[in-house]
C-alpha cells in the first residue's frame, strides 16, 4: 500500500498540459501532510466497512427511527 500511495503522490506531482493541476513540489508527501500515521491509513482502509459499521451505521440506524 505504501508503494500504491507514492504512486499516487508521484502522479499528482507530474505537470502534464492535459492535466488541470499538480501537487506542489515543495509539498511533503499527503499522509504526512495530513498527520496520518502509514500503518493507521492501512488499518482503515483495509478495514472500512467493517469500521464504518461499528462508527456511523448505528447514528444512521436511530436518524431512521426519528424521522
Amino acid at each position: 500500500m505504501d508503494d500504491y500511495l507514492t504512486l499516487v503522490d508521484f502522479t499528482g506531482r507530474a505537470i502534464c498540459d492535459d492535466k488541470r493541476g499538480a501537487i506542489a513540489l515543495h509539498l511533503p508527501p499527503i499522509l504526512e501532510r495530513l498527520g496520518i500515521e502509514p500503518k493507521t491509513w492501512l488499518i482503515n482502509a483495509t478495514a472500512f466497512e467493517k469500521i464504518y459499521h461499528k462508527r456511523f451505521a448505528k447514528k444512521r440506524q436511530r436518524v431512521k427511527n426519528t424521522a
